[in-house]
């Protein structure tokens, strides 16, 4: 439903009966010539032909419907939406594909049993939002095609590496398991489950199902199993892969669904038999109900501009007034000798330009946007060009093992931040979305080298960027890039890269690697020796260069430059994250350009009233009517009335009619307009009337959290009843400390309300009764350890080292010939 962003603007509306009035008052005179000719009597000139007249009319009511039309579109007519934005984890979820060349037979609604797979997958991730999702796939071998990623655009974009044959002929399923659970393992996911989708049995690779099965459910991973495709003959027809082969026939389709059971009982979960794509829409979707968590959230207000569409409705009434007058009755030619005529045509020629410039969307400069974030989430950008293979790191390695081995450490004290990792050479290639997969991670810094991208040279810059792009739109974590390199860059794409992450608010911290005396390394060719060190200098400039163009703005992102040689560099790092919670709330900023269409709409409506004025005003008389000056006055200045006055009783009606997420919308936008505390009442009560919000539509978390932002100084009945709330909040909650806690707050705010007291015995009374009872259920730890921790070691290994295998795989093992890579 449309609404206004500024709707005292259609005050301005009131000049049009103004203007009838004035000239009631013979203050304005409406623009009239007398005629000479003495048969005239010298009576006013009037249209006399009914065709005159009508179009006389008409072009005033045009006119006039243009005018309300500017002043609409001054009133920012908007299209609002909220975005759901997720603040805690949900789901992990990994997919295990068969991709046997059983998976070509099309007997599911006539589809190949992959591609019904694969179009399922894709509807349940849409719907699903808040989950994380990865998928395996598995043939005579098995290997991550995403690891569990919220991602959803590079999830879409690997599907198409699913493909019948792709990873041999067999059926490692104990293989495919396995490897879902060695990636779902350091997972801080509150729920984790493997979806199977097979037709066939084990009969190729390494490890049991049953052995996979039992791994899974030691890791508190559900297994759930769908048998997919019917029994009997079934057409099949694929490509193979290698050969190119087309091959065409039929299918006898008849697997035994026993041992597909028997795996599923043991990982915990269930097995379905599927045999059309709504059974298998439908099992995958009761399958997420099952493994369905409460997440926390907010709402981001979204706001459409249809100021442009209002625009160009006016120019063309515009137009066609002008084509009226001007073409068609001739007004300017009949009257061409009265500069009064000519005045008003420029001032409303003045105003039609103001009003293309508004149409136009121009926009200069910037202003800082505060968006909060909740804990924090890194894209690792790797330089993995030839000077990064120089052996001046520690003990003599490459700078290249080097910064691996740096980042592994990092990674084990990254516990909950998800991850992504970016490969830059003469490009950047996003190589592993963000994820709480640490295991696919250091597969793929184990084998780092610069073969596994053939473009030539080093793009720092074109690496900073696509780790910008890793970050999902509307991603809840606030977002960091480390870069590391030894500084040498070919195209120059630092400072431009380093200004796009200032301006998106995304902190960079570039890792040097290497010493500032030169080394010998070989290009590209492999035989041109030429000369590399670590670059400090060059970096340093590069952030210099893009600090000092942000710097007019208070709270512009950070840019730093670190040696990793230097002592206490990774604690650095380290201490720039903020882990998940309601206590570690990030504020960000992200730079935003400023539209100029209102400054161009207020020329323009200037110029519109200014044609009358000039022309019509009787200024002797306008002077003895001063208190008519007052009001008009009064009602200019009402257009500039708080936004956040509007907001707040917005928000307030919203709420009385239980339309909570608009109310939540309205709020939020009067706290971030006072984010930097400008007018702290306003952001307390604010901040409380959100706090309530949340309450009310069970949001408990993100209740207590702006409940406990409320300024010390804000007024003591307003600090009580946040007290007191958070107390009923962590009552109902169970969590009586906290309530404990709560209602002596609001008693030491004002001791005389007896609810406080009342409550304050009550949740002393139930923790006493809670601890009891958990004392009594308790349980030792070691039921709940792993039976078999040197078999689990042993498969997550093998699975490593596939995980190796893969990225070797895309290693080109090719000679460039390039002299200048490097």
């Amino acid at each position: 439903m449309p609404s206004f962003q500024n709707p005292a603007a259609f005050l301005l509306l009131l000049l049009i009966p103004l203007l009838q009035i004035l000239r009631k008052l013979k203050i304005f005179h409406k623009i009239s010539f007398k005629a000479v000719l003495s048969d005239w009597n010298g009576n006013h000139f009037t249209w006399k032909g009914r065709s005159q007249k009508f179009l006389s009319y008409l072009s005033k009511i045009l006119l006039c419907i243009s005018y309300i039309l500017v002043v609409t579109a001054f009133a920012d007519p908007v299209i609002s939406h909220q975005e759901k934005i997720y603040t805690s984890l949900g789901t992990d979820v990994i997919f295990v594909v068969d991709t046997s060349p059983s998976m070509a037979a099309k007997d599911i609604n006539g589809s190949m049993r992959l591609d019904a797979a694969k179009s399922a997958i894709t509807t349940l991730t849409q719907i699903h939002d808040g989950y994380r999702f990865g998928i395996v796939g598995l043939g005579s071998n098995a290997g991550v095609i995403v690891p569990p990623t919220s991602d959803s655009v590079y999830f879409s974009d690997q599907m198409k590496n699913l493909y019948v044959g792709g990873m041999g002929n067999g059926s490692a399923i104990g293989d495919g398991l396995s490897t879902a659970v060695c990636h779902l393992v350091s997972s801080s996911a509150p729920k984790k489950c493997i979806i199977l989708l097979t037709d066939g049995e084990n009969n190729a690779g390494e490890i049991h199902p049953e052995t996979a099965a039992k791994l899974s459910a030691e890791n508190d991973i559900t297994l759930y199993v769908v048998g997919i495709g019917s029994r009997g003959t079934v057409p099949i027809e694929y490509t193979d892969p290698i050969t190119g082969k087309l091959y065409s026939g039929y299918l006898d389709s008849d697997y035994n669904p026993a041992s597909l059971k028997k795996i599923a009982g043991i990982g915990g979960g269930r097995y379905f038999e599927v045999r059309t794509i709504e059974e298998l829409l439908e099992t995958l979707s009761t399958v997420a109900k099952i493994e369905n968590v409460s997440q926390s959230f907010t709402y981001k207000n979204v706001n459409k501009l249809y100021y442009q569409k209002v625009l160009f409705i006016a120019l063309i009434i515009i137009v066609i007034v002008w084509f009226i007058k001007r073409i068609i009755l001739k007004e300017l030619v009949c009257y061409k000798i009265k500069k009064i005529l000519i005045l008003r045509s420029s001032c409303l020629g003045f105003a039609f330009i103001m009003l293309i410039l508004a149409y136009s969307g121009i926009s200069w400069g910037t202003y800082l946007v505060p968006v909060q974030k909740n804990g924090s989430s890194v894209s690792m950008v790797f330089d993995i060009s030839n000077s990064m293979l120089a052996k001046d790191g520690p003990n003599g390695t490459t700078r290249m093992k080097a910064a691996g081995v740096y980042a592994k450490k990092l990674l084990t004290k990254m516990e909950g931040v998800a991850t992504s990792v970016v490969l830059a050479k003469g490009e950047g290639i996003a190589a592993i979305p963000l994820t709480e997969d640490d295991a696919i991670i250091e597969s793929l810094l184990d084998v780092m080298n610069p073969g596994l991208m053939t473009v030539p040279g080093t793009s720092i810059g074109k690496g900073i960027i696509k780790a910008k792009e890793t970050f999902p739109a509307n991603h809840s974590a606030a977002s960091r890039i480390w870069v590391f390199t030894d500084g040498e860059e070919t195209d120059g794409q630092l400072v431009p890269a380093l200004t796009d992450c200032l301006k998106a608010g995304i902190p960079v911290t570039i890792i040097g690697f290497g010493t500032e005396k030169e080394s010998k390394i070989l290009a590209g060719d492999g035989q041109t020796e030429v000369l590399s060190a670590l670059r400090s200098n060059e970096i340093e400039n590069a952030i210099q260069t893009a600090t000092d163009n942000f710097s007019f703005f208070k709270n512009r992102a950070e840019l730093k430059y670190i040696n990793s040689q230097d002592k206490g560099s990774a604690f650095e790092l380290l201490s720039q994250l903020r882990f998940s919670g309601s206590d570690n709330l990030i504020t960000s900023y992200e730079a935003k350009p400023v539209p100029r269409y209102k400054l161009f709409l207020i020329l323009a409506i200037l110029s519109f009233v200014f044609s009358y004025i000039f022309t019509e005003i009787d200024f002797s008389k306008f002077l003895k009517k001063t208190k008519l000056l007052a009001a008009a006055g009064i009602i200019i200045s009402l257009t500039s009335c708080s936004s956040d006055t509007i907001n707040i009783f917005r928000g307030t009606t919203s709420f009385n009619n239980k339309q909570y997420k608009h109310a939540i919308s309205c709020y939020m936008e009067v706290i971030e307009n006072n984010s930097e505390k400008q007018n702290p009442d306003t952001l307390n009560y604010s901040l409380y009337d959100l706090g309530t919000t949340y309450a009310t539509i069970g949001e408990d978390e993100a209740a207590l959290e702006r409940y406990s932002l409320i300024s010390e100084d804000a007024p003591i009945q307003l600090r009580y009843a946040a007290f007191y709330n958070s107390g009923v909040v962590a009552h109902k909650n169970e969590d009586y400390e906290a309530a404990m806690h709560y209602f002596r707050k609001a008693l030491e705010v004002d001791s005389s309300k007896l609810e406080a007291k009342i409550n304050l015995e009550l949740s002393m009374r139930m923790g006493e009764e809670k601890v009891k009872q958990s004392e009594s259920n308790a349980i030792p730890a070691a039921e709940h350890e792993s039976s078999n921790p040197d078999i689990e070691k042993a498969v997550f290994q093998h699975i490593k080292e596939n995980d190796q295998k893969q990225w070797k795989n895309s290693d080109t093992n090719q000679s460039q010939n390039l002299a200048e890579d490097y």
